[in-house]
């Protein structure tokens, strides 16, 4: 997957509820050309930045890991990223 497709399936369930591997629910925004998240639970936006996301994406392209842990040290954003991805499924 290449950052533009993720970008493509961000704005494709832009505002709409997703849910994380542990069901918990949030939205998908893209601001600056980069994918944020909210949890439902704070309602507060919140991004780490391109390199992270191109970090996340380089890593799930290696391994094709749709657990969050193996993100841990590149994102804090995995669980979002996984979530987009399962619902692209």
């Amino acid at each position: 997957m290449t950052y533009e497709e993720l970008l493509a399936l961000a704005r494709r369930y832009e505002g709409q509820t997703l849910e994380t591997v542990t069901g918990k629910p949030f939205t998908v925004g893209i601001y600056l050309d980069c994918p944020f998240f909210t949890p439902a639970s704070s309602g507060y936006g919140q991004s780490d930045g391109r390199k992270a996301a191109e970090r996340f994406l380089a890593r799930y392209n290696e391994i094709g890991s749709l657990r969050p842990g193996d993100y841990a040290d590149v994102t804090r954003n995995a669980s979002y990223y996984i979530g987009l991805l399962l619902r692209r499924s």
